[in-house]
């Protein structure tokens, strides 16, 4: 499998910290975000066949990764979708389809305003069990108010996502998606599909929405805390649990 971290967002909700530093490089108990991300993936090298770790970030910081990557000696390629700004950002689900250009591969997908501490090495099993079918990790968020600020899931017993409302005025779960996600090589034709109905969706959220109408998809949950680094007030939450 092939890993792909989602990197090319511009962070506005965060201004003026982001303006002219990526979400992903914001210091974390003295190290990058995107780092917690990187070890996971070493990680699970010593359970499953990692072939290549990508991440995709854009014009404006692509030479802040580069430099990221020498500092810290990543094994990982850098790619850049060419955009300058949030007005000509592509969204992460073009930003998925620029970088997965080999569908010969199955593909976990990672949101770098991520930061959790399960180490996915349950969820990739999990995953894999459910193949040719997409998983995707979850979170009991506990607050209905609180769901409605993302991707909200409802699961049957078997955990198949039965629906996903993405950012609803009004909460019918606690339950919501992270930008955790695994893609079976098999799975990848309905992100092609998908593009060609919708031109202008940002998140993959909406994505998800339209895929689990089209084929099965399944629900793990994620482990300990997690947090969506996309305010001023989960980065101060996120200073305070991993300091």
């Amino acid at each position: 499998m092939k890993v792909l971290i989602l990197a090319a967002g511009y962070g506005t909700r965060l201004y003026p910290l982001t303006l002219n530093l990526p979400k992903a490089l914001i210091s974390i108990n003295k190290k990058p975000l995107i780092n917690f991300l990187i070890e996971k993936t070493n990680n699970l090298k010593k359970y499953f066949s990692i072939k290549e770790i990508i991440v995709v970030s854009n014009n404006r910081f692509y030479k802040k990764f580069l430099g990221w990557k020498r500092k810290y000696k990543i094994k990982a390629d850098i790619l850049n979708d060419g955009t300058n700004s949030p007005l000509d950002r592509l969204g992460a689900v073009k930003d998925m389809e620029f970088a997965i250009k080999d569908k010969k591969d199955d593909w976990l997908i990672l949101g770098a305003d991520n930061l959790f501490e399960d180490n996915l090495v349950n969820f990739l099993k999990f995953s894999l069990k459910k193949m040719p079918h997409p998983s995707l990790a979850i979170y009991d968020i506990k607050s209905k108010k609180v769901a409605s600020r993302f991707g909200v899931v409802e699961i049957n017993s078997r955990r198949r996502i039965k629906c996903l409302s993405e950012k609803p005025k009004s909460s019918t779960s606690t339950l919501i998606a992270t930008c955790v996600y695994f893609f079976p090589k098999d799975s990848l034709k309905f992100l092609s599909q998908f593009l060609l109905q919708y031109k202008e969706v940002d998140t993959l959220g909406k994505y998800i929405e339209w895929l689990v109408k089209k084929t099965k998809v399944y629900a793990y949950f994620l482990k300990g805390k997690w947090i969506d680094i996309g305010q001023l007030d989960s980065l101060r939450k996120a200073w305070e649990i991993f300091k």
